[in-house]
Parts: C-alpha cells; structure tokens; sequence
C-alpha cells in the first residue's frame, strides 16, 4: 500500500485536504439538509403564488394627484384601509403610453402601474402628513402670532354670514363685516344697469351728475358714488384661491361673480401660468387661448425656457414623449435658456439667449 497516497485520509500538504471519507461525511449531511429543509415550505412544486393583495381590484381607489397643476390621474393601492402605494392610472394617455383600452376590466387594470413622478409619490406622506388641517381654524392671537383654535363647522358659517366683533375675546373690538353686510347688491337687473351706466361715465357718454341722478335711490350700495367704476359694494369680496383644480375653479367663479356679484374671483391662472394663454391668443388671432405640442409627431420643437424634463404641464406626461419621438423618430431639440438646465444638456442645441433678450431673438427669428 502506498500511504503516501493523495488519495488517504490525511491527504497532501500535510492533512490540509479533504479525504473521501470526510467528503462522503459533508455530502450526505448536505444532501439531509436539502431533503429535509423542503419540509418547512407552505408551497409545493407546480402550485401557485398567493394572490399579490395590492393587485386585487377591490383592494385599488381611483383618483387625481393634486401635488402640481398636471392634476395626473392616479392610482390608490390599499391594505386594510391603509394607502399603501400611489401609481399612475393606466388607463390615462398622461400616465401610460399608449393607455388601456377604457373597455380593460378593472382586475386586468389592478394589476399594471402607470408612471408617477417622486412628488405624486409623495401624496401619501401629505394624506398621512400630522399637520394637515383637518378642521376649521381661527386665529387665537394677534396678526401674524401663527396662533389657532379649532371651531364648530357651524360658528364658521355664522361668523362669515354675520360677520361682528369676531376677536372681541382677544382684546379686538373691531367689526368685521360678513357676507350679509358686504351683499348690499341683490337685484341682478339693477346691477346690470348700474354696470352699464358705470361704464357709460367711464367712456365719457354720460356726465356723473347724470348718473348720481338716474340712480339717486341706489347710491348706498356702491363703494363710492363718485367712483361708479368701482362697482358695488358686493366688489368687498375677494375669493383669492391661489392653485385651484378645474371643477373647483369654475364653481368658485361661478359662485363669486354670479352669486354673490363681485368681480373679484383670483386663481392659479391668475397668478402663474397666464403668460402662455396670453401668448397662445395673441399667435392666433385670439382664436384659442390653450394649446397643447403634438410632441409624438413633430419634427423639431424648441423650448423657450421651459423643457420636457424641468418644469411644463408636466413631466409625467411630457418627458416619455420627448425621448421616445428622440429614439424612434430623430425628434430634434433646441433649448432656449441662459443656463446649462437638465434639458439644454440633452437637447441638439443649446441657445443661451442673456437675460432680457428673448425679445431680440425672437424678432430675429421672423
């Protein structure tokens, strides 16, 4: 027998290999463990997974993401009452392209997520968020204190029809009129004629002695009868929504200049996006006033200090378009913008007009 042998026990480099006793002895433990450890499973071979709870249909809310102005159409995954996981709709064209077919059942459609950008995501931490207002607050300080106490649904519609000495408790004296006082107008025929007569002064078809005449038993309720430009005392009220959502929009317009008479009804079209109505009437005779890019058939689009992938209505929709028409089709880009923005670095060309010579450009573009 040869006992050096590399096939002994002790094997070569003095004892440090494995023998073939020692490896029989692994294996068959080894191959213990594997016959054994399938007995813990709670699935056999060839049986199906366990239904995924958050693709279960009635497990899945529809609605609209109200983080941006896109106002995307979202969906809702629900566990046990909880949001659990915001996705887009896939039935909408703004979140999946091409979108399902309206006809797809809902169990089909619970199962496919659409695209939502990080700020829709994040419409759980706001639903979730500890100090969202949940209820009507009223200051409970002076001016500017950031101090507030909840109150009744019902002493809010009081103190705003009513009005009163509404902070007498806080050392306030003052009377603040409600919605009661500030309607002096409410015959929808005089306030037209008012209105017309206004204009008429203004226009300098009518004297305003002649106007303090014709309408001597109604001067009361103007803000001042010597301004009827001014219109009614109802103009005390302004209804300033900041961003407000189509549908909310047009019944607070509808509400402020129909009902209750005032001019004065301000939303997010005021104060952001007007530029562009603007721009969109005048380009075409004042015939519309939104207009949207066909961006999945257009050759060549420039964007004028704006972009597909930094700001625009929105990114969610816009940012597929823009680089699928740039992959399949060759859609060229231009950027017009004084900085290097995330959109200037990708597009073909990059025009970074100086602050305050967009104007220049454009004529030299005509």
């Amino acid at each position: 027998m040869h006992t050096n042998s590399k096939y002994n026990d002790k094997g070569r480099s003095g004892g440090r290999g494995i023998s073939r006793r020692a490896l029989l002895r692994s294996s068959a433990f080894v191959g213990g463990l594997a016959l054994f450890s399938g007995c813990g499973t709670q699935r056999t071979f060839g049986e199906e997974f366990p239904e995924y709870e958050l693709a279960k249909a009635e497990n899945v809310l529809y609605g609209v993401c109200l983080q941006c102005h896109v106002a995307c159409p979202i969906k809702a995954k629900t566990w046990d009452g909880i949001f659990a996981k915001l996705s887009g709709n896939p039935y909408s064209p703004q979140n999946y392209l091409p979108h399902l077919p309206y006809d797809t059942p809902p169990q089909e459609a619970a199962k496919i997520d659409a695209k939502l950008c990080p700020k829709g995501q994040a419409g759980i931490q706001t639903y979730y968020d500890p100090y969202r207002i949940r209820k009507v607050l009223k200051r409970n300080g002076p001016r500017g204190s950031n101090k507030w106490k909840a109150i009744p649904f019902d002493q809010f519609i009081e103190e705003v029809v009513e009005g009163g000495q509404l902070f007498k408790d806080l050392g306030d004296d003052r009377h603040y009129p409600g919605f009661r006082e500030v309607y002096a107008l409410d015959d929808r025929e005089l306030a037209a004629q008012l209105a017309a007569d206004a204009k008429a002064v203004t226009a300098g078809d009518m004297t305003l002695d002649e106007f303090k005449q014709k309408h001597a038993d109604h001067l009361d309720k103007l803000i001042d009868p010597d301004h009827p430009d001014l219109g009614p005392k109802n103009n005390g009220f302004i209804f300033d929504a900041g961003r407000i959502e189509h549908g909310r929009k047009e019944l607070m317009k509808w509400f402020t200049n129909n009902c209750f008479g005032s001019v004065n009804a301000y939303e997010h079209t005021t104060i952001c996006e007007q530029s562009h109505h603007i721009a969109y009437k005048m380009s075409t005779g004042g015939a519309v006033e939104h207009l949207k890019v066909d961006l999945l058939n257009t050759e060549f689009v420039i964007f004028w200090g704006t972009g597909a992938y930094t700001a625009n209505f929105g990114l969610t929709p816009m940012a597929e378009k823009v680089t699928s028409s740039v992959v399949d089709r060759g859609l060229k880009v231009a950027v017009v913008d004084p900085r290097l923005s995330n959109d200037a670095g990708k597009a073909d060309w990059w025009l970074p007009v100086k602050p305050g010579a967009d104007g220049a450009l454009a004529y030299a573009m005509i």
